[in-house]
């Protein structure tokens, strides 16, 4: 049985220290999704996609590479900025 442990919090508490120590606990890979949703951003911004609509940013989220997420892009204000345009999308969160 696979074990999944959410962390949830406001920015800037603390989130990825915790997780990355859970992690290194217990043996388990971290996925930082808050990155996802950067890397969609930072996806459309660089394209010129509008970031409020929930089609396009939706295409954008399902054609993701899981490399973009090693961009210095994605750790950005403007990407912290965009990742929260596009995490209201129900299309996007399904996607990623």
């Amino acid at each position: 049985m696979a074990f999944v442990i959410a962390v949830d919090g406001p920015a800037a508490s603390g989130k990825g220290t915790v997780a990355s120590r859970l992690a290194a606990l217990y043996g388990y890979q971290m996925l930082d999704t808050g990155l996802l949703y950067r890397a969609v951003g930072v996806r459309l911004l660089a394209s010129g996609g509008d970031l409020d609509d929930a089609i396009v940013a939706e295409a954008a989220a399902k054609g993701l590479d899981l490399s973009e997420l090693e961009k210095a892009e994605v750790r950005t204000r403007a990407a912290g900025e965009a990742a929260s345009r596009v995490a209201v999308h129900p299309g996007v969160r399904a996607a990623l």
